[in-house]
């Protein structure tokens, strides 16, 4: 049931506030709002609210909630910026239980972690509407253990800022050690950089339109690209890049562009070419050895806006940012179910050729992602599935490399997308955490009990999930140098059957402290003090 009946409503209504928009949040059900209890009594102090009890117990809750959609001291901006916010987020909300959306099955777990998957994208989205500026740049941390989405790598952590192809912006970083950059090696102690850093320059964050479509437009494309291997670094660790659309005249040094040339399929097999403009530049710090890797330092500078004043921020400004946060909202969490639906199949066969994107209990062959454009990582490979098994069973999953990636990692989610909680529980493994075993090849076992083996991913408790695999390296090897992944579903008590003999066990001690790793980690890489 919608939030509340509306008259015709013009598809702008900041441009169309004169008509001052007739009380518009009436008739609302509290069952069917939907909205965190901060934004309700937010909603309630600032938009005039009556609530009406059940008129047989004074203590029942609402029957009826009504929003007024004018206000004697707000501007009809701000006002018209507010009603569309609390639109959004219903809309959103509709796109977490409504079956027509293609949410996941209405699990009292998977609706618990849908409402917090809703708040992550509204908490993140309104820091990138609202405080990121292409004038006034910094490094936002677009995916944190509150606001998890596009099937996130837990190893990662993922950073963006706002930036205008007019501009030149320089970023300056000093990181720890970063032997292992140039010769691969996995050390066992010793603080040192992350194990892989990734610069990108890309023309728009994915999922924003809320359809697939945008996918097929090439509206989200990295324009360029460098690593941890292009990196040239001082004795004390540091560097410096410059993003600009052109090479500024005499500059040699570490370059990415904001404006370039971008191939783009059309329906008719061919590829078409056109000058994007970049938006966004995005970073990712991937770590393998939770233990002793250390974020980058960082900063980035407009150079032409260096020590100039940020201008307030005026009534009508905010109502068009309460306005766009409540669409991206939905258009977000309407967007990556419809990807999980009909681009990884994750529920069945939806385009009829006889094979599931994500196979069930399975991996596909690593490859470049579908969706690399501005969110998937450059140069990576990955491998994809889903697991679905009973609480007794396991699936064990042997990776045999013939030529060992600089950096891999093997990951679980929800069907939201989310990564699962990687502090408390261990639901991902890296190349450092999960080693080579004596005939060659990595073993995993993913099962919601403990198999007291190396290697293992907890569903925490989930029945199905999704797996990843990421693969990076220096050079990409030839198809026949690729990895191969098999697969075996078998009884938890059975998983020694097909692990080499001398495999370890691990006790409940162990894991302990291995989680224990994992929360300290996290506590430092978000700087969770």
């Amino acid at each position: 049931m919608p939030m509340f009946s509306v008259p015709t409503i013009h598809s702008d209504p900041i441009e169309h506030a004169e008509t001052r928009l007739a009380p518009l949040l009436r008739d609302c059900r509290p069952s069917a709002l939907g909205v965190a209890p901060l934004l309700l009594a937010f909603a309630l102090a600032t938009t005039g609210c009556s609530i009406f009890l059940g008129p047989e117990d004074e203590n029942a809750a609402p029957t009826e909630i009504r929003l007024s959609a004018t206000s004697d001291v707000a501007p009809d901006e701000l006002t018209s910026g507010w009603i569309g916010f609390m639109k959004g987020l219903d809309e959103a909300r509709q796109a977490i239980e409504n079956p027509a959306y293609f949410p996941p099955a209405p699990t009292d777990r998977n609706l618990g972690e849908g409402y917090r998957y809703l708040l992550g994208h509204l908490a993140r989205i309104i820091e990138s509407q609202t405080q990121q500026h292409p004038d006034f740049p910094y490094f936002q941390r677009s995916i944190r253990m509150l606001s998890k989405w596009t099937i996130d790598n837990p190893d990662t952590m993922y950073l963006s800022s706002a930036i205008d192809s007019t501009g030149v912006y320089r970023v300056r970083g000093r990181a720890l050690d970063t032997q292992a950059w140039q010769t691969g090696e996995r050390s066992t102690s010793g603080d040192r950089a992350p194990r892989v850093v990734i610069f990108q320059t890309s023309t728009a964050t994915i999922g924003q339109t809320g359809e697939l479509a945008e996918m097929r437009e090439c509206r989200n494309q990295t324009l360029d690209s460098l690593d941890q291997f292009d990196l040239e670094l001082d004795d004390e660790g540091r560097f410096e890049i410059i993003v600009a659309a052109r090479r500024p005249a005499g500059y040699d040094g570490h370059f990415l562009a904001s404006r370039a040339e971008a191939p783009c399929a059309t329906p008719f097999g061919t590829t078409t070419y056109r000058m994007r403009d970049a938006t966004i530049l995005n970073v990712r710090e991937i770590f393998s050895d939770w233990a002793n890797e250390i974020p980058v330092e960082l900063e980035i500078t407009r150079l032409d806006m260096r020590g100039a004043p940020r201008p307030p921020r005026s009534s009508a400004e905010m109502g068009l940012h309460l306005n766009a946060i409540g669409q991206r909202v939905a258009h977000q969490v309407a967007f990556w179910n419809r990807l999980h639906e009909f681009g990884l199949e994750l529920k069945g066969d939806r385009n009829g050729d006889g094979r599931l994107a994500s196979p069930l209990n399975d991996l596909n062959p690593p490859a470049p992602p579908f969706i690399a454009g501005g969110t998937a990582g450059a140069g990576q490979l990955y491998a994809a599935g889903t697991y679905e098994l009973e609480d007794d069973e396991a699936l064990v999953i042997r990776v045999e490399a013939p030529e060992e990636p600089h950096y891999v990692g093997f990951q679980l989610a929800n069907l939201w997308g989310e990564s699962l909680d990687q502090a408390n529980y261990v639901s991902s493994q890296t190349g450092s955490q999960n080693r080579v075993a004596s005939d060659g090849a990595r073993y995993y076992v993913v099962s919601a009990r403990d198999p007291g083996t190396p290697g293992w991913l907890s569903t925490t408790g989930l029945s199905k999930v999704m797996m990843s695999m990421r693969f990076l390296y220096d050079v990409a090897p030839p198809r026949e140098q690729m990895p191969t992944i098999k697969t075996f579903a078998m009884k938890i008590a059975n998983v020694r059957d097909v692990l080499p003999p001398d495999t370890p066990t691990i006790s409940p001690d162990d894991r302990r402290r291995e989680v224990d790793v994992r929360q300290r980690h996290i506590q430092a890489r978000w700087r969770q003090y």
